[in-house]
């Protein structure tokens, strides 16, 4: 065989081979939707941490019951990457549920260096004798998990869940006399409430994705000046509008005898609940919280992009009052950059 017919024969071989892996890719683009969708992909998550007496069937009602969970009933064969970010949040969340020794996060994690136009010296004029000690640069950072305590109540699309958020504030640069490098601020704020997944249409194309009813409490820990807390009756929603979603929060504050009440006027700053809007159209995500109060108000803008697999570049602005309990009657300006674990929603 001369070079010439070489030539050909190699050359109808690269195309043979060309348009079996074009026909291979066309049969098989269904079956990879199929392989995609949310129900396989929970069956094969749940397989991987299921106990050897766990039945396949078993595994498949808790598939079901968490896409139900998660998509309000949609299909089950849903393309995973046609979910929006708030279905993804609650999807990862369902997932994390069947998994042992595994907490879901409930706000962003996360660590930032922020600066401040005037930290709030009156706490701790006692301390230091009215000497200006706290510095206007100073880390925060904010650590949040939630774990269920009953999953699917009585068979239903509810949940009995608990969280605990931990947020600081670290002089992490001062080392004048007695603010050395200190824990200028520490906010402790455990939940305990019952989340139903699911609810009616909204107008403009919405859809009420969950909502919650439950208890909270939110202290600094510190004594006497310092001490700050109070209880709550919360309530949050949660509303998709596929890349935008909008969770609102109300509360209750349980009321206290007026001598043992050591944060008066609460409503003046906090008022009865809030605002959040979280936009995701893409790798970014942006947030913007308001909270009115009866007289002053509060404001936090935050955006986030991922630089791995497992972190996020992280800013965030805040201007207003009761950035945190010891500052909640205090106007704060304040500005930061850092690093997340998790935003509130991500676009898959």
């Amino acid at each position: 065989m001369n070079i010439n017919a070489w030539k050909q024969f190699l050359t109808a071989l690269a195309a043979s081979l060309m348009w079996g892996t074009l026909q291979a890719a066309t049969d098989n683009s269904a079956v990879t939707t199929k392989q995609n969708s949310l129900l396989d992909e929970c069956l094969l998550s749940s397989l991987a941490n299921a106990s050897p007496d766990t039945t396949v069937a078993e595994l498949r009602k808790n598939c079901e019951q968490t896409i139900s969970n998660t998509t309000n009933g949609q299909a089950q064969d849903l393309p995973v990457e046609d979910m929006t970010p708030v279905q993804a949040r609650m999807y990862d969340d369902q997932i994390n549920y069947g998994r042992d020794y595994v907490i879901s996060p409930f706000k962003p994690n996360y660590f930032i260096m922020t600066h401040m136009d005037n930290p709030n010296e009156e706490p701790f004029d006692p301390i230091s004798g009215d000497e200006d000690v706290l510095k206007k640069n100073e880390a925060k950072f904010q650590v949040s998990m939630k774990a269920p305590l009953w999953r699917n109540m009585f068979d239903t699309n509810n949940d009995l869940l608990i969280a605990f958020t931990t947020i600081s504030w670290w002089q992490i640069d001062n080392d004048d006399g007695n603010a050395s490098n200190a824990f200028r601020e520490t906010n402790y704020e455990p939940d305990i409430f019952l989340r139903h997944y699911g609810g009616p249409k909204l107008p403009f194309g919405g859809q009420l994705s969950a909502f919650d009813i439950g208890l909270n409490h939110q202290s600094n820990g510190r004594t006497e000046l310092l001490s700050r807390s109070w209880n709550r009756v919360m309530g949050r929603a949660y509303l998709d509008y596929g890349d935008l979603a909008f969770a609102l929060r109300a509360w209750y504050r349980i009321p206290e005898d007026e001598e043992d009440d050591n944060n008066p006027h609460m409503r003046r700053y906090y008022g009865v609940g809030d605002i959040t809007v979280a936009y995701a159209p893409n790798k970014n995500t942006f947030t913007a919280m308001f909270r009115p109060g009866t007289e002053e108000n509060g404001m936090e803008l935050t955006w986030s992009y991922p630089i791995s697999n497992y972190l996020r570049v992280y800013t965030q602005y805040w201007n207003g009052y009761g950035e945190s309990l010891l500052d909640y009657n205090v106007r704060i300006e304040r500005i930061g950059i850092g690093i997340a674990l998790n935003d509130l929603i991500q676009k898959k």
